[in-house]
């Protein structure tokens, strides 16, 4: 049967004994050629695959089965089976995330009390999802309802075209946090705050105020799931891959939403926005990064197949499209509680769609608009009322200028360093650099991680017909992205990658029954031919940066060029050691006690090195503060003084300057570490002498501010 199957074939309703043989066919066939892809890869990554993929399962699948008990409550009607499950997920991802920020604010970080919740989520959700296989009744169906129509196997087929993509995935998943990519500092975010802050608050006992880490006041429901992970199986270094696991199975859900969301204008559309979406290369580019983006795209994709399922019901005398406006705002605000940028770019856009409801009728537009306005705010406010209750501003540190708060280690001088550091250099703001931008990184991106088959299946699906309000809803939102991504960011690469929400329903709607079979043929021909440009693209980036599964004790043992000092503090140093990290604020590996600062904080230790005349007297507060040793890494103050700048502003000189007249003093330095291939120190460890420890003389090797990179 090939593409141009006839439209009554495909119409067929009901399940049959062909197409669930056919599916599970698919599907054993999609899982052997991915784990044979991996295992040939490579038979560590294939093992990590398998061990931290059901750990980070255990995390995902209770809450999801549990959350189909909450799907009833928006009393939304008869629906197919796959709409219960994807709104299951969304619902109770969304709501653990949120549970765990309420009890780790009052401290209920205990393992047993999450591995009972757990348990508890998993066997409500199997008694729910046992009702809904078997007792409760299901959407019905209708010869004219296109969410029950029968995909023809030639359509089924084009699923296989992800595998390839998942197989790079998995493959960039196994590699530990900071082995890749190197365009994001080989996950330099990831070592900084995504996994480091679930790291301190359960070694704390709880979530609070972190006056070292403005990363710390970011919305952070994925890395909640990620702090559920540390509590479950255990605050190792080595959890940093079962993070990853969590990270990409948010990117399956997300391109699930995007194959439910199509399949309510036709099965083949389903395929089409589904596979548009798990084909393009930011999909395995991060899933090997546990950062949150893929958690926002899920939220995202389910927030706007919501919304268009309320301008599907907007004639309904029962008002079911506002129940279903309602969910769309509810998932919104679990986007906007990944990730500020959701705000304008998922939120803004969709509650603007929002007010499109009600035809002419103003009172009922805005209406609408509140409704989805409200529902939003109830699942995003818990991290707004958070900051405004440890920071006073409930979007820190954004808008300080506005809020002016002045939190513990933060001021106006902070303030200031993080607006210029998020901003363009003035004269980079005109509208010619920012095109240049936008074609550098996004149309025409070296590693092709958009790939041009998205943008031009997207086109076709805008051209395909006469434009309705549901492509109106997609390319507002499209437009809104771009806007904002063009003059409110500081145009990174990543962060508009949430224009894949838009482009990958657009592309959907590029195929339906109604269109001819030349059409429907030129559809997929691009999507394969795109699939294929794509995969080139993302393996030659994985061949030339991924490790094929890199565990995380090569790095917190020190066997990586650039980290040896974790081996020697890690193995070396006393359990009772507490040490000072000055420049280095990547502590995820760090297994003794720390104290560091991110480059926007101010920093205790240059206050006090600008405030003090007396070497004796920092070697006394070094003392008093506990410290048995000083790690300075020069390399990155070099880099953070020469992008973001140093707070409170010292110049690296009077640094160097200063630990000669400590080492003077009695500072003892211990060992130093040269970069890779190079003579001049990049990163000292020294040890704070007891009070009446002897001096030693200063260091004579040569200052490495002329020549670290």
């Amino acid at each position: 049967m090939g593409i141009d199957t006839t439209v009554a074939a495909e119409q067929q309703v009901g399940p049959t004994n062909h197409h669930r043989k056919r599916n599970l066919a698919l599907a054993v066939v999609f899982t052997a050629l991915t784990a044979l892809g991996v295992g040939a890869a490579s038979r560590y990554a294939l093992l990590t695959v398998v061990l931290d993929g059901l750990a980070a399962l255990v995390i995902l699948g209770p809450p999801i089965l549990a959350g189909l008990w909450l799907v009833p409550l928006f009393r939304l009607g008869p629906m197919p089976l796959r709409w219960h499950f994807l709104l299951g997920a969304g619902l109770g991802l969304g709501a653990i995330s949120l549970l765990v920020l309420l009890l780790g604010i009052v401290g209920a970080l205990h393992p047993l009390l999450w591995k009972a919740l757990l348990c508890a989520c998993a066997a409500a959700g199997l008694i729910r999802a046992r009702k809904l296989l078997v007792g409760e009744p299901l959407e019905k169906e209708t010869g004219g309802n296109a969410s029950h129509r029968r995909l023809s196997d030639s359509w089924a087929y084009l699923w296989l075209p992800a595998c390839p993509f998942l197989v790079l995935a998995l493959l960039a998943a196994s590699n530990a946090p900071g082995f890749i990519w190197q365009e994001e500092g080989f996950g330099y975010d990831v070592l900084e705050y995504h996994l480091q802050l679930p790291k301190e608050y359960l070694d704390a006992g709880g979530i609070s105020y972190v006056p070292h880490n403005v990363y710390a006041n970011f919305p952070a429901n994925v890395e909640m799931q990620y702090l559920l992970a540390m509590i479950v199986h255990g605050n190792t270094p080595d959890i940093g891959t079962v993070a990853n696991m969590i990270h990409l199975m948010l990117a399956v859900l997300a391109v699930c939403a995007a194959w439910v969301a199509g399949r309510e204008w036709s099965p083949q559309a389903g395929v089409i926005g589904a596979v548009a979406m798990a084909t393009v290369g930011w999909l395995p580019y991060l899933s090997g990064l546990a950062y949150v983006e893929n958690g926002m795209l899920f939220f995202g994709v389910l927030a706007t197949a919501a919304l268009l399922q309320a301008f599907k019901r907007q004639t309904d005398t029962t008002g079911s499209h506002r129940r279903w406006l309602a969910l769309a705002g509810v998932m919104a605000g679990f986007a906007c509680g990944c990730k500020y940028t959701a705000l304008p770019m998922i939120a803004f856009p969709l509650g603007l769609s929002a007010l499109m409801l009600r035809g002419r009728s103003v009172t009922g537009r805005i209406a609408d608009g509140l409704l989805f306005g409200m529902a939003t705010m109830v699942t995003f406010s818990p991290w707004l009322i958070k900051n405004q209750v440890m920071t006073g501003n409930p979007v820190f540190p954004l808008m300080n200028t506005v809020f002016n708060a002045s939190p513990q280690g933060w001021g106006s001088d902070e303030t200031e360093l993080w607006n210029a550091g998020h901003t363009l250099q003035p004269d980079e703001q005109t509208a010619a650099n920012r095109m240049r931008l936008l074609w550098q990184h996004v149309l025409n991106d070296e590693h092709q991680r958009f790939g041009p088959a998205i943008f031009l299946i997207a086109i076709a699906g805008v051209f395909a017909r006469r434009l309705s309000r549901v492509d109106a809803v997609l390319l507002l939102m499209l437009l809104v992205q771009l806007a904002v991504w063009l003059l409110a960011t500081h145009l990174y690469a990543r962060f508009a990658v949430v224009m894949l929400i838009p482009l990958a329903l657009l592309a959907a709607r590029s195929v339906d029954n109604g269109l001819r079979s030349l059409r429907r043929t030129i559809v997929v021909t691009l999507l394969v031919a795109g699939s294929v440009v794509n995969i080139a693209f993302a393996s030659q980036l994985h061949i030339q940066e991924s490790q094929g599964g890199a565990p995380a004790s090569l790095m917190y043992e020190g066997k990586v060029s650039g980290f040896e000092y974790l081996g020697l503090v890690n193995h070396d140093l006393p359990p009772n050691a507490r040490i000072l990290l000055v420049g280095e604020a990547r502590g995820f590996y760090f297994q003794r006690e720390i104290d560091y600062c991110v480059a926007f904080n101010r920093n205790p230790f240059f206050e006090l090195l600008l405030a003090e005349d007396s070497a004796h007297d920092v070697l006394a507060w070094l003392r008093e503060q506990g410290y048995t040793h000083v790690l300075v890494h020069w390399g990155e103050i070099g880099r953070v003084a020469a992008s973001y700048g140093l707070s409170p502003e010292i110049d690296q000189l009077e640094i160097w300057t200063w630990f000669d007249r400590l080492a003077n003093a009695g500072l003892i330095r211990i060992h130093g570490w040269p970069p890779p291939g190079k003579h001049f120190r990049f990163v000292d460890l020294y040890e704070v002498p007891h009070e009446h420890g002897g001096a030693r003389p200063a260091s004579t090797a040569s200052s490495p501010l002329t020549s670290t990179p």
